[in-house]
């Protein structure tokens, strides 16, 4: 299989958590806890139609970091 590269354009943000667009893996926080988390791998790891796929690590990875920059830039919100 060949792999597709991973970018940030690929995920929506929204403090409810991140979702990969591409294969519907997300990152869900826990509540009341934004630095712990819930993640469903969607589709990561299936061939897709054109042979494609995404390398589940890199998706996990990129989620983790953006996560960290959206709490970062938004502290505030998850004050408790």
């Amino acid at each position: 299989m060949k792999y597709t590269l991973v970018r940030g354009h690929q995920f929506n943000i929204s403090p409810q958590g991140i979702i990969h667009k591409p294969t519907d893996a997300a990152f869900t926080p826990r509540f009341g806890d934004p630095r712990s988390e819930t993640i469903r791998l969607g589709t990561l790891g299936n061939k897709h139609p054109d042979g494609n796929g995404y390398r589940s690590d890199d998706v996990e990875r990129m989620m983790r970091e953006l996560w960290a920059e959206y709490v970062a830039a938004n502290s505030e919100m998850f004050k408790r």
